[in-house]
């Protein structure tokens, strides 16, 4: 049964076997990576505790006061105090936040209320609903959980970057499958409503001064490509499951060319 979930804690969300863009990810690899990433038991890089408080800032302010601990400028992890404070946050389950990530989160929540588009665009809607639903031609339980619905029936996520310029932002669609994430979510948005959405909005935020921002959605045709590579992932997917085969790579030798830089 389609539905949308209000108020579905993260870790509840993470925890539900239905797949996720993440999962369709790992699928698209080989079914062998996903099987792993599956059964693997994961512990937050820098990159993802920083993305995870970012959002939780902007979108999850009461959230974010309460699951995080900012470490004083000048903390030193190597001293007796330092590893005692970090045990101590530790053990109340809180995440850890270095002093300086805060800084670079504050300056780029700044950026984004002081454009006119991206503030606009989180404004009078919801932040984290789940969305569950079974894809039709696979049978398999599916889920996503978007960052923000607006209104107006706008899908809103919101990406930190290193580069949010149009042509760098076109690569990390793309080296990310960010157009997957479009078609997928859209889907179960019209799953859940019986509607599709009115469109998709990335706002992309660079990590760093000046925080620039920039508001983008993409074209018919990424679109249609994102639909595309949802659909044969849940198909890959699928024969796997029936099969019990997850397998990585070839299972043949196979004849390898180099890469046309390496002429050069």
């Amino acid at each position: 049964m389609s539905k949308i979930i209000d108020g579905l804690s993260n870790a509840d969300y993470h925890a539900h076997p239905a797949i996720s863009k993440s999962g369709l990810d790992k699928i698209a690899k080989s079914p062998a990576h996903y099987k792993a990433a599956r059964e693997a038991k994961h512990e937050g890089s820098d990159a993802l505790v920083f993305g995870s408080a970012f959002h939780d800032y902007i979108l999850l302010p009461d959230t974010f006061q309460t699951a995080y601990t900012v470490l004083p400028p000048d903390f030193n992890g190597r001293t007796k105090e330092g590893k005692a404070m970090l045990e101590g946050i530790r053990q109340s389950g809180q995440t850890v936040l270095k002093a300086e990530w805060l800084t670079d989160i504050e300056g780029m929540a700044a950026a984004i209320a002081a454009h006119p588009k991206a503030s606009a665009l989180l404004q009078g809607g919801k932040a984290e609903q789940s969305i569950f639903w079974t894809d039709e031609d696979s049978g398999i339980d599916c889920r996503c959980r978007p960052d923000y619905l607006h209104p107006g029936g706008i899908i809103v996520d919101l990406k930190s970057t290193t580069d949010s310029s149009p042509e760098e932002f076109a690569r990390s669609v793309a080296k990310y499958r960010y157009h997957v994430q479009d078609a997928f979510y859209s889907e179960g948005y019209y799953q859940a409503t019986g509607q599709w959405p009115r469109g998709f909005a990335f706002i992309a935020v660079e990590k760093t001064a000046p925080y620039a921002v920039a508001c983008y959605s993409l074209d018919d045709d990424a679109k249609a490509y994102g639909r595309e590579l949802f659909q044969r992932d849940l198909e890959t997917l699928l024969e796997a499951e029936k099969s019990q085969e997850w397998t990585a790579y070839s299972q043949e030798i196979e004849t390898l060319s180099l890469p046309a830089w390496a002429y050069r």
